[in-house]
């Protein structure tokens, strides 16, 4: 069978990714469950509730939060691009500014407000930090504009 064009971004994100719920899935490629069985069937993806996991890969808690900040900016975003841990995304808005997602588990977090502190030069014009809670928000020392989130589910703290 054929797989179509869509199916085969679906794989390309899921394989890249790791993991993705189905609802992100739905906003981010406007599928259906037709297409989302297909990709099982087909394909080295597995479900595991309501999430799709490539078979080489685990699911990623963290990824899925970034991912629900990416269906967050649907719509505003030209392009994104899996970045290394503990910036999950990057993607380049539509007024040409440059989006870091950075997520962070509780065990981490001093880690990542240390890197925060002693990085002074940033490639991304704007930084989405996500937090599983609001013990570090006043911890944040860094020179360019961000957003702190608690995740889950997402929700906006602070803009600065």
């Amino acid at each position: 069978m054929e797989i179509k064009d869509k199916e085969t971004k679906i794989v390309n994100f899921i394989e890249e990714f790791g993991c993705v719920t189905e609802e992100q899935l739905k906003q981010l490629f406007e599928c259906d469950k037709i297409a989302i069985k297909n990709i099982l069937h087909y394909h080295f993806i597995n479900k595991k509730g309501n999430i799709l996991v490539h078979k080489q890969k685990s699911i990623d808690n963290k990824i899925i939060a970034a991912i629900d900040v990416l269906c967050e900016y649907k719509g505003r975003y030209k392009y994104f691009y899996k970045n290394f841990e503990p910036i999950y995304i990057s993607f380049l808005g539509k007024n040409n500014e440059l989006y870091d997602i950075i997520v962070t588990e509780k065990a981490d977090e001093r880690g990542v407000i240390k890197l925060l502190k002693n990085k002074t030069n940033w490639n991304a014009d704007k930084i989405i930090l996500l937090f599983e809670d609001t013990e570090m928000l006043n911890k944040i020392d860094i020179n360019i504009p961000y957003l702190y989130c608690i995740y889950p589910p997402i929700k906006i703290v602070e803009k600065i």
